[in-house]
């Protein structure tokens, strides 16, 4: 009979080995086998600025406005201006005036100081707001639409109407 000692000393051995042969598959798993001689692939890089264009729309017929035929400009819209924050960011900053932090956070209603900074630092990337930075004590941030920005505010103001117009139509039947 074996000893408990010798049948420990077995169980561990045997997950010791086990265990290595876990790591060798995930090794082997995470890298590629290479051919001899062969020179590396580059991987492609995007950068921020390749991934935030919107794409080109094609033309309609005899010079006409462009036909939207593809999902792909509804995709920018949403990534650029989508979620719950950053129309009302948008519609906030619509005066062409310089507003600071806390203004906007005021006329915002429910919009916690870690959603209105990234919400302003995403739509500074997607430049469609400017901050400025002025150095002051204590420091002053402003906030202000671009003409990028500003050329979303026609469509955000069919939104409003049209929002309004729904909500009357609700509360009437209700």
């Amino acid at each position: 009979m074996k000893s408990e000692k010798n049948l420990k000393n077995e169980k561990n051995e045997k997950s010791k080995s086990v265990k290595k042969d876990k790591k060798k598959v995930k090794k082997s798993a995470k890298e590629p086998p290479v051919q001899q001689g062969a020179a590396p692939q580059a991987t492609p890089i995007i950068t921020q600025a390749d991934s935030l264009q919107a794409p080109s729309l094609p033309e309609g017929k005899n010079g006409e406005a462009p036909l939207i035929t593809a999902v792909d400009p509804l995709a920018y819209v949403v990534k650029t201006v989508g979620g719950k924050w950053k129309m009302r960011i948008l519609w906030c900053l619509r005066e062409q005036t310089e507003r600071r932090y806390g203004d906007i956070r005021r006329e915002i209603p429910g919009i916690t100081d870690m959603m209105l900074s990234q919400s302003l630092r995403e739509l500074a990337a997607d430049q469609l707001v400017e901050r400025r930075q002025y150095q002051e004590i204590p420091p002053r941030v402003e906030y202000m639409l671009t003409p990028k920005g500003a050329g979303i505010l026609p469509a955000l103001e069919q939104l409003a109407l049209w929002a309004a117009k729904a909500e009357q139509n609700t509360t009437h039947k209700g």
